[in-house]
């Protein structure tokens, strides 16, 4: 890894446990820095704004809990490996519920940032079958509506969003 690269992923790293720590909010690109051990400028010059860092680290993140529900997967149907995946992603932006709400907030109007790792986690949900698109959209549609509806009950827990899920995908498949 260049140092370039190196340092980008220290400030990632040091971003995330700050935001951890503090709150997304509360943490000023400043603070960051220092933690980090560089400039505020060198921060802005790997990052334009806060947000793209919370971009990167969710996606860094999401990328660590995709991996790790892949390695447990038994499932073979679409609908099924979805539900799977949906367990570890709910819970992950649950645990993490403010960075999740900023960050969807976001992709609300900047969708390309997260569109090549949901085409990716599409294809990987009708691995061994015959890829439909309109059914792979409508399922992560399904997904994404769950998971805002979620976050923004807080009386949700991940376990009832599988279950509000599970419900939506059955309706696609009947």
């Amino acid at each position: 890894m260049k140092k370039r690269e190196k340092t980008a992923q220290k400030i990632l790293d040091v971003s995330w446990q700050l935001f951890q720590d503090f709150g997304y909010a509360e943490t000023t690109t400043r603070q960051i820095a220092t933690h980090a051990s560089v400039a505020t400028g060198t921060v802005f010059s790997h990052f334009p704004n806060k947000i793209d860092i919370l971009k990167l680290a969710m996606h860094q993140q999401i990328d660590a809990v995709i991996a790790k529900a892949h390695a447990e997967n038994e499932q073979t149907s679409p609908r099924l490996r979805l539900r799977h995946y949906a367990k570890y992603l709910y819970s992950f932006y649950c645990e993490n519920r403010a960075f999740s709400k900023e960050l969807l907030k976001d992709l609300m109007w900047h969708s390309q940032y997260f569109e090549q790792q949901v085409d990716s986690f599409k294809q990987m949900l009708f691995e061994g079958h015959k890829y439909d698109d309109m059914k792979a959209s409508a399922m992560m549609d399904c997904y994404f509506m769950t998971l805002l509806h979620g976050l923004n009950n807080e009386a949700l827990s991940p376990v009832q969003m599988v279950s509000i899920l599970t419900a939506k995908l059955q309706m696609i498949h009947t």
